[in-house]
């Protein structure tokens, strides 16, 4: 992964962190005023900064099997078909649930 990238990833992972209610090191922040979003709401939160302000960049995506995140232009997939796009990192792609989803769009794209 190239520096930017790793860059990308790390601030990313930290913010996504932070709006779980876990402050960077080296940050004080009185603990009524933190986050304490879920993991999909802060990833909400994530993909609407990247996506419609650009604040954040939107090469980071978030595993649907473990939820973790990773870089999509280093690995992982984005299978997009139905009502959402389903991302899987890398590990995550040699599973059952990435296969039967691929095996879903390869169905759903014959019939197209």
């Amino acid at each position: 992964m190239s520096d930017d990238n790793d860059n990308d990833l790390a601030r990313t992972n930290v913010l996504f962190d932070f709006l779980q209610g876990n402050a960077p090191k080296g940050y004080v922040i009185p603990p009524a005023e933190m986050p304490a979003l879920t993991p999909d709401q802060a990833w909400t939160v994530i993909w609407y900064l990247g996506n419609l302000y650009w604040q954040v960049t939107d090469c980071v995506e978030r595993c649907e099997v473990c939820g973790d995140l990773y870089h999509s232009e280093e690995g992982g997939d984005c299978l997009d078909y139905g009502d959402a796009p389903y991302h899987f990192c890398d590990t995550c792609m040699m599973g059952d649930e990435y296969a039967d989803k691929a095996n879903q769009q390869e169905a759903t794209d014959d019939h197209a």
